[in-house]
């Protein structure tokens, strides 16, 4: 009997234990699942502060070129609300206050300061020099806080570095080897800055209501292949296949296509009108035998041959052997910059293997009235005396919701390039664009 209660009750202990050991490694799961999800957060608020000063970099960079009180008015207050973005995303953060207290009173002295000009120009003072200088400086400390942030996080991926630990070290001393994210204010550390910037002037411009250039009629999977494969060159392809269909406002039919060289392109044909919406190389690694130039002239004549219209190329970009070229709508000599289609070339052989044409299939048709009021020397006379600018052009640009009959007017001020846009019915400064070049091409941003 002795024997059998002792076997019951060891029974029972191993149960336990067993539920013990269970129980640990669920709690255990949990807790990693939680420090996890802790984690995520941190470098959420991290990528966020990092891009909040970047762009505050953008628009001090604009600011001493914008003549129109409004949009310098737009420029400060967006960086100031932006300054107090990283403040907050900064706090978020379980760093030392001691090692981060200098970057965050220069974000909140940054934001009272953007803050205390924009009212200035609101009240009809314009900037001084000293305050155009001053907010320079300010841009140059932002790019290299920028810069440093994201160093700091290259860092710790490197040394699998968490945020995330048990015990808070908010209010520790700071170990840089440990912490490189508190190094961020060292001012040993001149880092560079990580541009970010838009793929073309206004190339996410992209309207809402119903598409204009589609055309009548819908189409059937059938046809949508017949169209897949005339519109890359019947001869290049061995094989297309129906991949599936697509809802939306712009509805359509997937198509792989398989060429004659093995390359894979994806591409969708719209069901309403039947047009070619986008086109993409599976793979894209391509040697690069052709220039630049003879790609985009290329690039022109094929969207000549496939019923586009008059064109111009606007912005340039190379990667992976592949040249992508953005094309904007011409009509009577304006640009129509919400009428964009973006041209893809591999650069060994100058064929076509990818194209978005979403935004010229919502957006295009014939406008009425591009006749300006002002002329094009009085847009000049409305930009900034900064801008060292000599020529202007009639464009249409999206803005707000709506399309503005503008001059584009390019300059240069501190050996930067830049795009002032001047609405040529009120002459009242839209926008100001800043132009990048990196080792792919040109950006604006």
């Amino acid at each position: 009997m002795g024997k059998k209660r002792n076997g019951i009750l060891a029974a029972v202990l191993g149960l336990c234990l067993v539920a013990a050991v269970a129980y640990g490694i669920n709690r255990s799961q949990l807790a990693g699942r939680m420090t996890q999800r802790v984690e995520s957060s941190y470098t959420q608020r991290l990528l966020e502060s990092q891009e909040h000063l970047q762009a505050i970099s953008l628009k001090l960079g604009k600011s001493p070129l914008a003549a129109d009180a409004r949009l310098q008015v737009e420029l400060l207050v967006g960086v100031s609300r932006q300054a107090d973005g990283v403040v907050s995303g900064l706090s978020a953060l379980p760093l030392s206050h001691a090692a981060m207290s200098d970057t965050i009173k220069f974000c909140n002295q940054l934001s009272d300061y953007a803050l205390q000009q924009a009212l200035l120009v609101a009240s009809g003072q314009p900037l001084s020099e000293e305050t155009l200088n001053q907010l320079f400086t300010l841009r140059d400390q932002c790019a290299l806080l920028s810069g440093q942030l994201a160093v700091a996080q290259e860092s710790m991926l490197q040394n699998s570095l968490r945020l995330a630990q048990e015990e808070s070290v908010f209010y520790a001393p700071a170990q840089l080897s440990d912490r490189p994210l508190e190094a961020v204010a060292d001012k040993d550390h001149g880092m560079d800055y990580p541009s970010m910037v838009y793929d073309g002037a206004f190339s996410d411009a992209t309207h809402f209501g119903t598409p204009k250039a589609l055309g009548e009629g819908e189409i059937t999977p059938d046809v949508a292949l017949t169209i897949a494969r005339d519109f890359v060159g019947a001869e290049r392809v061995s094989k297309a296949e129906g991949a599936g269909e697509t809802a939306g406002l712009l509805a359509g039919y997937s198509v792989t296509l398989t060429l004659t060289d093995g390359t894979v392109l994806n591409a969708e044909v719209t069901r309403q009108g039947g047009k070619m919406l986008w086109l993409m190389p599976e793979h894209a690694s391509f040697e690069q035998k052709l220039s630049v130039e003879d790609c985009a002239a290329r690039a022109a004549a094929f969207l000549q041959s496939r019923g586009y219209g008059e064109m111009e190329q606007n912005h340039i970009r190379v990667y992976d052997g592949l040249c992508v070229i953005n094309f904007v709508a011409v009509q009577d000599g304006v640009l129509l910059y919400p009428d964009l289609v973006k041209v893809q070339l591999r650069m060994d052989t100058g064929e076509v293997v990818g194209l978005e044409a979403n935004n010229y299939l919502i957006n295009h048709t014939r406008r009425d009235n591009l006749i300006p009021v002002y002329s094009k020397m009085q847009a000049l006379q409305q930009v900034s005396p900064h801008l060292n600018a000599t020529d202007a052009r009639l464009c249409l640009i999206p803005h707000l919701g709506e399309e503005r009959l503008c001059y584009e007017v390019p300059g240069e001020y501190t050996d930067n390039e830049y795009r002032v846009y001047i609405d040529a019915l009120t002459g009242e400064e839209v926008e100001i664009l800043m132009m990048m070049e990196d080792a792919e091409g040109q950006l604006s941003a």
